[in-house]
C-alpha cells in the first residue's frame, strides 16, 4: 500500500503505525509543517521498524508515476 502525507492531508495515525514490509509512505515537501507532525514522526518510526519504506515526494520511484506497480 502507498500512503501520502502532505501538509493538508494524511492517513490515520493508526494506519501509518500498522504499515510494514511492502508498504510505502510518501512525504510531501511541506509535511513537516503539519501541527501534528510529531505524532506522525512517531508513527513513521513504527512503520519503518516494521519494514515500510519512506520517500520524499520529489524522489518517488518512476515506476509508481508510470503506474508499473499498479
Amino acid at each position: 500500500m502507498i500512503q501520502v502525507i502532505t501538509k493538508d492531508q494524511a492517513p490515520a495515525l493508526g494506519d501509518v503505525r500498522t504499515m510494514g514490509q511492502g508498504d510505502a509512505l510518501v512525504l510531501g515537501e511541506e509535511a513537516t509543517q503539519r501541527k501534528d507532525w510529531g505524532r506522525y514522526l512517531d508513527a513513521l518510526g513504527r512503520a519503518i521498524t516494521n519494514g515500510a519504506e519512506v520517500y520524499q515526494l520529489a524522489n518517488v520511484p518512476a515506476r509508481w508515476v508510470l503506474g508499473a506497480d499498479q
